[in-house]
Protein backbone atom coordinates (compact mmCIF):
# COMPACT_ATOMS: atom_id res chain seq x y z
CA UNK A 1 0.00 0.00 0.00
CA UNK A 2 1.36 3.47 -0.99
CA UNK A 3 2.41 5.92 1.70
CA UNK A 4 0.77 9.22 0.46
CA UNK A 5 3.58 12.49 1.06
CA UNK A 6 2.53 15.84 -0.01
CA UNK A 7 5.88 17.54 -1.15
CA UNK A 8 6.31 21.50 -0.31
CA UNK A 9 7.24 24.15 -2.58
CA UNK A 10 10.50 26.06 -1.29
CA UNK A 11 8.23 29.16 -0.90
CA UNK A 12 5.79 27.08 1.09
CA UNK A 13 8.31 25.94 3.53
CA UNK A 14 9.46 29.61 3.42
CA UNK A 15 6.18 30.44 4.23
CA UNK A 16 5.82 27.64 6.87
CA UNK A 17 9.07 28.57 8.77
CA UNK A 18 7.63 32.01 8.71
CA UNK A 19 4.41 31.49 10.33
CA UNK A 20 6.14 29.41 13.12
CA UNK A 21 8.27 32.63 14.14
CA UNK A 22 5.51 34.89 14.24
CA UNK A 23 4.63 36.08 17.49
CA UNK A 24 0.88 35.65 17.84
CA UNK A 25 -0.55 38.68 21.21
CA UNK A 26 -3.34 38.20 23.17
CA UNK A 27 -4.37 40.83 24.81
CA UNK A 28 -6.90 40.47 27.71
CA UNK A 29 -8.78 42.89 29.51
CA UNK A 30 -8.89 43.11 33.45
CA UNK A 31 -11.10 45.03 35.87
CA UNK A 32 -12.10 44.39 39.61
CA UNK A 33 -15.20 42.80 38.49
CA UNK A 34 -15.53 38.55 39.64
CA UNK A 35 -15.33 37.87 36.24
CA UNK A 36 -11.58 39.00 35.54
CA UNK A 37 -10.27 35.90 36.89
CA UNK A 38 -12.14 33.72 33.85
CA UNK A 39 -11.24 35.82 31.56
CA UNK A 40 -7.33 35.92 32.39
CA UNK A 41 -7.87 31.75 32.65
CA UNK A 42 -9.57 31.75 29.37
CA UNK A 43 -6.59 34.17 27.83
CA UNK A 44 -4.07 32.08 29.31
CA UNK A 45 -5.76 28.50 28.00
CA UNK A 46 -5.99 30.14 24.69
CA UNK A 47 -2.77 31.39 24.23
CA UNK A 48 -1.13 28.13 25.63
CA UNK A 49 -3.03 25.61 23.73
CA UNK A 50 -3.65 27.52 20.81
CA UNK A 51 -0.06 28.60 19.37
CA UNK A 52 3.57 27.97 20.60
CA UNK A 53 5.10 31.26 20.03
CA UNK A 54 2.06 33.38 21.59
CA UNK A 55 2.56 36.41 23.89
CA UNK A 56 0.07 37.27 26.47
CA UNK A 57 -0.84 41.19 27.50
CA UNK A 58 -3.18 42.26 29.95
CA UNK A 59 -4.66 45.62 30.01
CA UNK A 60 -6.48 46.96 33.54
CA UNK A 61 -7.76 50.48 32.27
CA UNK A 62 -8.58 52.92 35.86
CA UNK A 63 -11.42 55.10 35.75
CA UNK A 64 -12.72 56.67 38.84
CA UNK A 65 -15.80 58.13 37.63
CA UNK A 66 -19.12 58.17 40.60
CA UNK A 67 -20.21 54.97 38.81
CA UNK A 68 -16.89 53.13 38.23
CA UNK A 69 -16.21 51.85 41.78
CA UNK A 70 -18.01 50.97 44.84
CA UNK A 71 -17.67 54.11 47.00
CA UNK A 72 -15.18 54.18 49.67
CA UNK A 73 -15.30 56.70 51.79
CA UNK A 74 -12.07 58.67 52.42
CA UNK A 75 -10.19 57.13 49.81
CA UNK A 76 -8.73 59.81 47.71
CA UNK A 77 -7.49 58.82 44.05
CA UNK A 78 -4.14 57.74 44.61
CA UNK A 79 -5.30 55.10 46.89
CA UNK A 80 -7.67 53.91 44.15
CA UNK A 81 -5.44 54.14 41.82
CA UNK A 82 -2.61 51.84 43.73
CA UNK A 83 -5.69 49.77 44.95
CA UNK A 84 -6.20 49.24 40.46
CA UNK A 85 -2.39 48.61 39.98
CA UNK A 86 -2.41 45.90 42.74
CA UNK A 87 -4.96 43.86 41.26
CA UNK A 88 -3.56 43.74 37.90
CA UNK A 89 -0.42 42.56 39.06
CA UNK A 90 -2.32 40.11 40.73
CA UNK A 91 -4.15 38.84 37.75
CA UNK A 92 -0.53 38.87 36.28
CA UNK A 93 0.82 36.78 38.92
CA UNK A 94 -2.47 34.32 37.98
CA UNK A 95 -1.51 34.39 34.25
CA UNK A 96 2.03 33.74 34.44
CA UNK A 97 1.41 30.33 36.79
CA UNK A 98 -0.73 29.25 33.93
CA UNK A 99 0.57 30.78 30.82
CA UNK A 100 4.72 29.81 30.09
CA UNK A 101 5.65 32.31 27.42
CA UNK A 102 5.79 36.14 28.04
CA UNK A 103 3.14 37.84 30.44
CA UNK A 104 3.32 41.81 30.03
CA UNK A 105 0.92 44.31 31.81
CA UNK A 106 -0.41 47.37 30.83
CA UNK A 107 -1.97 50.40 33.03
CA UNK A 108 -4.26 53.00 31.11
CA UNK A 109 -6.47 55.49 32.57
CA UNK A 110 -9.74 56.67 30.49
CA UNK A 111 -12.30 55.62 28.93
CA UNK A 112 -12.01 51.57 29.30
CA UNK A 113 -13.18 50.81 25.73
CA UNK A 114 -11.00 53.43 23.97
CA UNK A 115 -8.46 52.38 26.07
CA UNK A 116 -8.09 48.70 25.21
CA UNK A 117 -8.18 49.66 21.77
CA UNK A 118 -5.44 51.85 21.77
CA UNK A 119 -3.89 48.94 23.55
CA UNK A 120 -4.51 46.27 21.15
CA UNK A 121 -3.60 48.43 18.34
CA UNK A 122 -0.46 49.31 20.10
CA UNK A 123 0.66 45.96 20.21
CA UNK A 124 -0.92 44.23 17.33
CA UNK A 125 -3.05 42.40 19.22
CA UNK A 126 -4.33 39.27 17.21
CA UNK A 127 -7.18 38.19 20.00
CA UNK A 128 -8.75 40.26 22.26
CA UNK A 129 -10.70 38.40 25.85
CA UNK A 130 -13.20 41.26 27.28
CA UNK A 131 -15.90 40.34 29.96
CA UNK A 132 -19.56 41.51 30.38
CA UNK A 133 -21.15 41.86 33.07
CA UNK A 134 -24.81 41.73 30.77
CA UNK A 135 -26.28 45.44 32.24
CA UNK A 136 -29.66 46.08 31.02
CA UNK A 137 -31.48 48.39 31.09
CA UNK A 138 -30.84 52.62 32.57
CA UNK A 139 -27.79 51.20 33.95
CA UNK A 140 -26.61 50.14 30.44
CA UNK A 141 -28.18 53.57 29.21
CA UNK A 142 -25.54 55.10 31.60
CA UNK A 143 -22.66 52.96 32.09
CA UNK A 144 -22.75 52.03 28.33
CA UNK A 145 -21.01 47.89 27.22
CA UNK A 146 -17.21 47.86 26.58
CA UNK A 147 -17.21 44.88 25.51
CA UNK A 148 -19.95 45.75 22.69
CA UNK A 149 -17.73 48.94 21.76
CA UNK A 150 -14.66 46.95 21.73
CA UNK A 151 -16.33 44.50 19.37
CA UNK A 152 -17.65 46.78 17.08
CA UNK A 153 -14.12 48.60 16.73
CA UNK A 154 -11.34 46.38 17.24
CA UNK A 155 -8.66 45.41 14.93
CA UNK A 156 -8.72 41.91 15.52
CA UNK A 157 -11.27 39.21 16.64
CA UNK A 158 -12.66 39.76 20.26
CA UNK A 159 -14.02 36.99 22.47
CA UNK A 160 -16.10 37.99 24.45
CA UNK A 161 -16.93 36.46 28.15
CA UNK A 162 -19.25 36.11 30.66
CA UNK A 163 -20.04 34.47 33.71
CA UNK A 164 -21.29 30.76 32.91
CA UNK A 165 -24.64 30.40 34.08
CA UNK A 166 -25.60 27.55 36.42
CA UNK A 167 -28.92 25.87 36.09
CA UNK A 168 -32.14 26.84 38.20
CA UNK A 169 -32.66 24.19 40.25
CA UNK A 170 -36.22 24.47 42.54
CA UNK A 171 -35.84 23.66 45.71
CA UNK A 172 -38.04 20.78 47.12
Amino acid sequence: MPLYTSAMTDAEDVEASREEQEVTIVLAAVDISTLTTRIVDLAARIARRTWSNAQLHLVHVFRAGPFDRPARVGLRSEDLRAEARSHLDFHVRMARRQFPGSVTSHFAEGDPAEQVLRCARAINADLVLVGTLDRMGLERLLLGSVAAKVAKSAPCPVLIVRQKQRPYVKAT
